[in-house]
């Protein structure tokens, strides 16, 4: 099992409409998919000084093969989905965690 993590760095004048859109926009979008499940939202705690706030949005995914068939399928969409709604208010990046047990 991975998490498929990315973290958000959102300003201030559109941090309130950003979590709109993650709650009833993009968490929706992601399990529609049908490749994600357990969707996580939280704020990242920094003693960095920096504009805005960071969050991670994370979801578990079955294995780098599904992942690859998502990245393939809808990657471009998600990307394209946040860039449109918020251009350069919002930036991110994506990372993939594997559980250990």
């Amino acid at each position: 099992m991975l998490i498929f993590n990315t973290t958000y760095l959102v300003s201030d004048k559109v941090h309130g409409i950003w979590l709109k859109w993650i709650r009833e926009q993009h968490i929706p979008f992601m399990l529609d998919s049908t490749y994600f499940s357990k969707p996580q939202v939280a704020r990242v705690i920094t003693s960095d000084k920096q504009e805005g706030t960071s969050f991670s949005v994370q979801f578990h995914v079955l294995d780098l093969q599904t992942l690859k068939r998502w990245n393939k399928e809808y990657s471009l969409l998600f990307q394209e989905n946040c860039s449109r709604q918020f251009g350069t208010e919002v930036i991110f990046f994506t990372t993939v965690l594997e559980l250990v047990d």
